[in-house]
């Protein structure tokens, strides 16, 4: 059975998504409420989802710009905003959306801090290895996005984070001391 998840971007904000299923049968659970629904391709290219409740919905999907899909079915053409947890995350983290002097590093997955490299007030160039994440039993270098001093260190070795997790910002004007 395969379970994929994504986050849904709409007017009321992001919401998850889960699918899961096999071959032609699937569930999508949406706002805590579960539908089954089959999936067949018609001769067509379009697709087609046969959910439980009798309901039919057709219609093409394609990729579109980053953490977008093109969907056009009988009630016309529309973009949707889904995209993976991963890279919705990258997309609409808040160093990649707002223009304080900050960016705010995170741990993409979920891990264990196996060294940390710098410490708060080190400047830092663009690519400067920030700490080594152990996740899956693999080591991952977290690097910085930008050049700045390291107004705050959140992590040591040996702590378990989350994915998600804040563990350094990183100021990006270069002649101010943190605070």
């Amino acid at each position: 059975m395969k379970r994929l998840e994504f986050v849904l971007r709409g007017l009321d904000g992001p919401e998850e998504v889960r699918l899961e299923g096999d071959a032609d049968s699937w569930r999508i659970t949406r706002n805590g409420e579960t539908r089954a629904f089959t999936v067949a391709r018609l001769p067509d290219g379009r697709w087609s989802l046969l959910f439980s409740d009798g309901r039919q919905v057709s219609g093409r999907a394609l990729p579109g710009e980053a953490g977008s899909v093109a969907v056009t079915t009988a009630a016309g053409p529309r973009t949707v905003h889904l995209d993976d947890p991963l890279h919705d995350r990258l997309l609409h983290s808040p160093s990649a959306v707002s223009g304080s002097g900050e960016e705010e590093v995170r741990a993409l997955m979920p891990g264990r801090v196996v060294e940390v490299r710098v410490r708060q007030e080190d400047r830092v160039e663009s690519g400067t290895v920030l700490l080594v994440l152990e996740a899956m039993k693999m080591q991952n270098e977290i690097r910085a996005s930008s050049s700045g001093v390291v107004a705050r260190s959140l992590v040591a070795p040996r702590d378990a984070v989350e994915g998600g997790a804040l563990i350094f910002v990183i100021s990006k004007r270069m002649n101010e001391t943190p605070k």
